[in-house]
């Protein structure tokens, strides 16, 4: 089992379906062809520890779970710790895993399934992440994180076009946007769980 803790500094917004083509065809000519990858994630929150996201991630068929701990509400720049546990590519641990933080974090409505088709451009000192997220519908957004403490992340967004779509959020609009888009855990049976978690590992 492998560990890992970091700190990010990161910013996020929502984007059209035709900004994403804009930005995704004038990055790939500024800085090359982004690392294309698949992911489908449990998320699981409770409201009542708004700062701890806690989720299984299963990325182009390797596994892991990622927590990040700290400010995100009702700001721009979102300022988190990470710990990152990688996880065996087995269908049945990662359920068994998955149920035990069903167990920890209980409720109806703590459980989405998000499924992302994510673009990434990797550059000295900072990443871009465009995102194609579906399930019930499509949405888009960005992700543009600081890799290190001497970048200056405001800087970077102007410089990319992206600061004035910089989306502020807060548990509001989490809900919003996880009732349209994300299934929830609870509207699934354990088979087409599990079938999810197979078909991403493959």
């Amino acid at each position: 089992m492998n560990t890992k803790s970091t700190v990010e500094e990161e910013s996020w917004g929502l984007l059209t379906k035709a900004q994403f083509d804009l930005f995704l065809d004038r990055f790939t000519k500024q800085f090359g062809q982004p690392t294309r990858s698949k992911r489908l994630s449990f998320s699981f929150w409770d409201h009542n520890r708004n700062k701890i996201d806690t989720r299984i991630k299963i990325t182009d068929g390797r596994a892991e779970i990622i927590q990040k701990v700290g400010t995100w509400e009702g700001v721009t720049k979102w300022a988190r710790t990470e710990q990152r546990v990688s996880l065996p590519s087995d269908t049945q641990e990662i359920f068994n895993v998955y149920q035990i933080f069903r167990v920890l974090v209980p409720g109806k409505n703590t459980c989405h399934i998000l499924q992302h088709d994510n673009f990434l451009f990797k550059q000295p000192g900072f990443e871009i992440k465009l995102t194609h997220q579906y399930g019930k519908t499509d949405k888009y957004n960005f992700e543009v994180e600081a890799n290190n403490q001497k970048t200056n992340l405001a800087r970077i967004l102007d410089s990319l076009g992206l600061t004035k779509l910089v989306t502020v959020t807060d548990t509001k609009f989490w809900d919003k946007w996880n009732g349209e888009l994300n299934l929830k855990d609870t509207d699934l049976s354990t088979k087409q769980i599990q079938d999810l978690i197979k078909k991403h590992l493959s």
